[in-house]
């Protein structure tokens, strides 16, 4: 989806009020002390948070699905990390089973169709005692944006700025089915935030300050494999 107004978004996310100063705070706060760990980040984008995880002492592989994003992303990572171009509604067989201390999903888990395959994948993957870092769009955000019933499971196709047109197709579910399937997958919520904005965005984009002082846009996870799982 993101292929055809790459440039436009990696420019937008580079400092933008809820990707700088709200998601990659939060997940990157999840994922902790990455220093000489292997993270796998999926979906990788533009590369933003990948170079934030190598710049913290990281290995770092990863994919996406637009070959453009990842040309973007091994620039700003002057190719020090090893990214490919993977639809992640595909298994990942290029990654060996256990190879991954942590695992990195940033704002794309809402666009995947059998998201249980995909979050089995990642357990794959994972060390016995790695983690998977996620952050996703809040349900609550979904529903006061499209209105109907909090509990609706469905894709829904609209523009990713109310500015742009930047088409996408993402489903909304409520945090009970979110979780749900995380269960299923074989994950345990370690840890669960819905963010709040970091203090610099008071200054900088005061109305986006204000409104996520309010109400969550987002929400982030980091799971843990459950033990004796499979």
């Amino acid at each position: 989806m993101y292929e055809c107004f790459a440039h436009e978004y990696a420019s937008h996310a580079e400092d933008s009020a809820y990707n700088a100063l709200y998601d990659r705070p939060a997940v990157l706060g999840l994922a902790g002390d990455v220093d000489g760990l292997s993270v796998f980040d999926a979906a990788c984008g533009p590369g933003l948070y990948a170079r934030e995880l190598l710049s913290r002492g990281a290995r770092v592989t990863g994919c996406d699905v637009s070959p453009t994003l990842v040309d973007l992303a091994r620039a700003r990572c002057d190719d020090r990390a090893d990214l490919r171009v993977h639809d992640l509604s595909r298994p990942l067989t290029w990654v060996r089973d256990d190879s991954a201390d942590l695992v990195v999903l940033a704002l794309a888990l809402h666009y995947i169709d059998d998201r249980v395959a995909l979050l089995e994948e990642f357990r794959r993957i994972l060390t016995p005692r790695g983690a998977l870092v996620l952050s996703t769009e809040h349900p609550i955000m979904g529903w006061m944006r499209l209105g109907g019933s909090y509990f609706t499971e469905e894709p829904v196709e609209e523009s990713l700025s109310p500015t742009r047109n930047w088409p996408i197709r993402a489903w909304r579910r409520p945090l009970t089915a979110i979780c749900a399937e995380f269960r299923e997958a074989g994950f345990l919520i370690e840890e669960l935030v819905e963010p709040r904005p970091v203090p610099e965005m008071a200054d900088r984009y005061p109305d986006d300050h204000a409104t996520l002082e309010e109400l969550p846009a987002f929400v982030a996870f980091r799971l843990v494999p459950a033990p004796g799982f499979g």
